[in-house]
């Protein structure tokens, strides 16, 4: 109670209990920015505030250091925030520390600073007022807060420091309380901002500096993902600093750091992992299909444990401000660490979420009835269409005109020099039909074999493509434009999050005929459906590609869109970058 309300509390139990101090009020209550509290000798003058920067300049070194695989090529981002109406010396801490780290900006160079970084300062200055989504687009990478009450964290971090752009739950967070009434209570103090900042922010890497007297500081850290006790809340502290010195030394305080983050890790861990069946990507035992694989190749590497269940649920979608559904929406409330089952990169998804490096790649398209069979007579009209028939009608003109002349000019009997019968046998001949009169001339034999083998061939050609049209006659016109569908009057869609990808002038028309319901989720069942005709479903290639009735429907050609796959989990998962280091390994 008292750490939360520090404001009422210092006044009526410093004042009328020990009667050790005074407060003086603003009666302006439009033009009263701060409140200012008479406390003991001790408790005031310079060396109790710089004592404390010097306390936080030094862990926060310490705490923000990174190894060489886990840094940056840009400059570091460090937030400051600025809170209004703190207790003395808190006020006085976080004006000093504000001052020496601008001093470290404009002055980047040894001895002062041996790195580049850029700061920004937010402040709950007229909270009520703030706006969402300010800052930059660039996330912060280092915070640093200095605060007298866990009320005045918990309001900074919720109406100011996570609206903000910039905002990281990744980030490491170092926090300066200072309190004179709450100096007894280091455990509860600091379990329960740990606490706070886990649940409602999802933030695991902490460090607090405790006051614990004027000119002394504790120095803790959430232990939460300890490779002994994972996932169970702990207090650990790391040393101690004493008027404005680490205790018992820096290298002291430093190899201690150095022993918590190498055992901040997912060792011995146990994550809750939700996936969707969406084969071969994960089969619907839950134990095989490509992304469990890759998930088991993380858990021998990363040496933890998966509770693990798979459902037909769909990745889900924004529903409101800010409330999902689907699997995301239990990410949201903390039923799952993260989700997978051939989910691809979102734009709506990663302004909310986290996602993994890209592993694996898959392409979306429309599946609709394969068109019927073609009647065999109609193939046999296509075989036949006027242009053969008039090529055919004309070779056989020129053939029996040729033929009437050879044997009108040699010497061959009367009788074959009939009109008629050069044409009747100009006929037969071509058709492979044998004639009862033979040339005598040679130079019209030649012609007639001539004559004959073109009659062979065409036969021949002929005769085969007729087989291979009555075992196979085709098929009739195949639907394979969005736009026959729709004149068809079949209904289309697919996954609720496909739909997003019409979401713009040019397909709009698509994005108002799509369909979410159940019944155009691509499975079996509906697949089934696909293939009677009654409706057309927008799914993955690998998916049906293992289905049985991959065979019986007709996938378009082109495809609507290839994207990679991904991971989902919440903002702040604190080993995403160990998981993307084994996915660039397996890539």
């Amino acid at each position: 109670m008292w750490c939360n309300n520090p404001g009422v509390i210092i006044i009526i139990f410093l004042g009328q209990t020990f009667n050790l101090c005074q407060g003086i009020v603003n009666p302006s209550n439009e033009t009263a920015n701060t409140v200012i509290f008479m406390l003991p000798e001790k408790d005031l003058g310079p060396d109790v505030w710089q004592a404390g920067v010097s306390c936080l300049d030094s862990f926060a070194q310490i705490f923000f250091f990174r190894k060489p695989t886990e840094r940056f090529t840009r400059a570091y981002n460090l937030m400051l925030t600025h809170a209004f109406n703190l207790s003395s010396p808190a006020d006085q801490i976080q004006e000093g520390f504000s001052k020496l780290i601008n001093e470290a900006v404009t002055n980047p160079g040894p001895p002062d600073r041996k790195e580049l970084f850029q700061m920004r300062v937010a402040s709950d200055y007229n909270i009520t007022y703030g706006t969402e989504d300010q800052g930059e687009l660039i996330l912060a990478d280092n915070y640093v807060i200095v605060v007298d009450s866990v009320t005045r964290l918990k309001e900074l971090m919720a109406k100011k420091i996570a609206k903000m752009r910039s905002w990281n739950p990744g980030a490491r967070f170092l926090v300066l309380f200072h309190n004179a009434t709450c100096r007894n209570y280091p455990l509860g103090v600091a379990s329960s901002i740990f606490k706070d900042l886990m649940e409602m922010f999802y933030v695991h890497r902490v460090a607090l500096l405790y006051a614990n007297s004027s000119m002394n500081y504790n120095l803790l850290v959430n232990d939460y993902y300890s490779n002994v006790n994972c996932r169970i809340l702990n207090v650990q502290s790391v040393g101690q600093c004493h008027d404005g010195q680490l205790y018992p030394n820096n290298a002291v305080v430093k190899a201690s750091m150095q022993d918590y983050v190498s055992g901040f890790s997912p060792r011995n861990c146990t994550f809750f992992a939700c996936s969707s069946i969406s084969a071969p990507f994960v089969e619907a035992d839950c134990i095989l299909g490509l992304e469990m694989r890759i998930l088991g190749f993380m858990k021998n590497r990363l040496k933890f444990d998966v509770n693990q269940t798979c459902s037909l649920e769909s990745r889900g979608e924004m529903y409101g401000p800010a409330n999902w559904t689907g699997l995301l929406g239990k990410v949201q409330n903390n039923e799952c660490d993260f989700v997978f089952g051939g989910y691809y990169p979102d734009n709506e998804v990663a302004d909310h979420f986290w996602g993994s490096d890209t592993y694996l790649q898959d392409a979306h398209t429309w599946y609709i009835k394969m068109a019927d069979r073609r009647p065999a007579w109609q193939a046999m009209v296509g075989i036949f269409e006027a242009y053969t028939w008039i090529g055919f009608i004309l070779i056989l003109i020129i053939c029996w005109l040729f033929w009437f002349a050879l044997v009108k000019i040699l010497p061959e009997p009367k009788y074959y020099q009939q009109l008629s019968l050069t044409a009747i046998n100009a006929l037969a001949v071509s058709i492979s039909i044998a004639v009862q009169e033979r040339p005598i001339c040679e130079t019209t034999r030649l012609f007639f074999m001539a004559l004959t083998l073109y009659g062979l061939n065409v036969v021949a050609m002929y005769t085969s493509k007729m087989i291979a049209t009555f075992q196979d006659p085709g098929y009739l016109h195949q639907l394979d434009e969005l736009t026959e569908v729709v004149a068809a009057g079949i209904p289309f869609g697919g996954h609720e999050e496909s739909r997003d990808w019409f979401e713009n002038d040019d397909d709009m028309w698509i994005f108002n005929g799509y369909n979410i319901s159940p019944e155009f989720i691509p499975q079996s069942k509906n697949l089934e459906a696909v293939k009677w005709g009654q409706r057309c479903i927008l799914s993955n290639r690998m998916y049906t590609m293992q289905s049985p009735l991959e065979d019986v429907i007709y996938a378009f050609p082109n495809n609507v869109f290839n994207s990679p796959l991904q991971m989902i989990m919440k903002a702040g998962f604190p080993f995403l970058f160990e998981m993307n280091s084994i996915i660039r390994l397996i890539r």
